[in-house]
């Protein structure tokens, strides 16, 4: 790897670190008042019982999605260039076998592929939300978020890019 893009991985990284406090996570159970984790599938994202809608709906709606032997995941963020100290709301959901899933979730965060940073670490059943708010160090680059979650041994790596602006 040349040495001004290790130089600039070093950089970013140290850029990064300042998003250690970026979450503000609402309840690892819940993601929104209108949808309780212990709602029933029916209720979930997509209103439909099948993964298979789940997935449908929510690539629909603009939202990332994974999956991993039972394990289907979505990520749904409010826009692609988020803004220096404005909050950036994402929304998780975790399925197993069409039920809401007993999952964990962290950050990584990616610099031309390569992991720059870790974040945060959070337990939930079926819906989770959090609030970003990305430095102004990062302002410029082509950073992708990485929400890993995690239930049993199926794990998926969901990667919204992101160009963080003034």
């Amino acid at each position: 790897m040349p040495t001004v893009r290790l130089r600039a991985l070093g950089l970013l990284a140290g850029v990064l670190l300042a998003l250690a406090g970026c979450g503000s996570s609402s309840s690892s159970s819940s993601t929104t008042a209108s949808t309780p984790s212990t709602s029933s599938t029916s209720t979930g994202p997509a209103g439909a019982g099948s993964q298979a809608a789940l997935a449908a709906a929510a690539t629909a709606a603009g939202s990332i999605v994974g999956s991993s032997g039972p394990l289907l995941a979505t990520l749904h963020a409010t826009t692609h260039q988020p803004k220096v100290d404005a909050a950036w709301p994402i929304h998780v959901a975790a399925y197993e076998n069409s039920k809401p899933a007993s999952a964990s979730i962290s950050y990584e965060y990616l610099f031309g592929g390569a992991v720059v940073a870790h974040r945060s670490h959070y337990t939930f059943t079926g819906h989770f939300s959090d609030i970003i708010r990305w430095p102004a160090t990062a302002v410029g680059y082509q950073l992708t978020f990485r929400a890993v979650v995690t239930s049993g041994s199926s794990v998926v790596n969901l990667d919204y890019p992101v160009q963080v602006g003034k």
